[in-house]
């Protein structure tokens, strides 16, 4: 009864361990299969685009889900170097008009200009009649109200009383060689800033442009009496700080004329201060490609 009584509790006990075993087997595919599909799962949400429905449950996901979900694909790298912006022209250290893009000589159909002889022989050594010129030998901030150059009807009035008569919309104005000989810069650059005080109370829609004064040539600035290029720049220094002041245009012809140290080449006038042709063209070409843009 023993022997009989042993081996029924020892087939017992084997078909005990084999459940036991079948159990724990059967848990162990359980969880290898849902670890799998889960993988699966997180897999499929970083290779395709979230849709209308969650690609596990097949429930609908709430608009801020989308999005959240969605910023995966759209954000950028964060290694990702965006490509430089093209920085914007800066404008001259002197502050003057920086280069633009070249006008045709019509531009200036509707502009005058007013100066001394060097202005002149800009309008002669280029032919651009097609702007107004009011312009004279030796005359200077303070005659240009008193001198009578223009001729209106057979009546000789200022070239500043002129203005009056006739519509324009861009002024062009270069004063200072005569009046580097004066004692007073204040007296000068007062003066100046009357006359672009009176071209605004004329017309104040036009574009004015002041153009400080070139320099003369290496041999002209050592032997002159009083034109020397030291006081042309006291004088253009004073210039700009009047078109800052008077908010008009700046323009600085000199930078395309002269060389690195400052001085009207040689070649360029005959008696080093009036321009010849070839150098009144790239004076224009300069006022060509410095305009105001609004």
């Amino acid at each position: 009864m023993k022997k009989v009584e042993y081996r029924r509790q020892a087939r017992a006990h084997k078909r005990g361990k084999m459940r036991r075993r079948f159990v724990l087997g059967t848990f162990c595919i359980a969880i290898i299969t849902m670890a799998s599909v889960s993988v699966s799962g997180l897999a499929q949400a970083f290779t395709e685009p979230v849709e209308e429905g969650n690609a596990v449950t097949g429930s609908a996901l709430t608009e801020p889900e989308k999005a959240q979900a969605n910023a995966i694909f759209t954000e950028p790298s964060p290694l990702a170097v965006p490509s430089p912006e093209p920085a914007p022209e800066e404008a001259p250290e002197d502050g003057a008009l920086p280069a633009s893009e070249a006008v045709e000589e019509s531009y200036f159909d509707d502009a005058v200009f007013i100066g001394d002889s060097r202005t002149e022989g800009l309008i002669t050594g280029t032919g651009l009649y097609n702007a107004v010129s009011y312009t004279h030998k030796g005359l200077m901030v303070d005659t240009v109200f008193t001198e009578l150059i223009v001729n209106r009807g057979g009546v000789w009035i200022s070239a500043m009383e002129a203005l009056k008569y006739i519509d324009f919309s861009k002024v062009y104005v270069m004063f200072g060689i005569n009046e580097t000989g004066w004692p007073y810069n204040d007296v000068f650059i007062e003066k100046y800033g009357r006359i672009i005080d009176t071209i605004k109370e004329i017309n104040p829609n036009a574009i004015i442009y002041v153009q400080q004064i070139i320099p003369v040539s290496e041999s002209v600035s050592s032997s002159h009496s009083y034109i020397k290029n030291s006081k042309i720049e006291e004088f253009n220094r004073l210039i700009r700080d009047m078109a800052e002041e008077k908010q008009v245009c700046l323009l600085n012809p000199g930078s395309a004329l002269c060389g690195g140290e400052n001085f009207l080449p040689s070649e360029a006038a005959l008696d080093g201060i009036h321009l010849n042709r070839e150098y009144c063209a790239l004076w224009l070409d300069y006022l060509k490609t410095h305009t105001y843009r609004q």
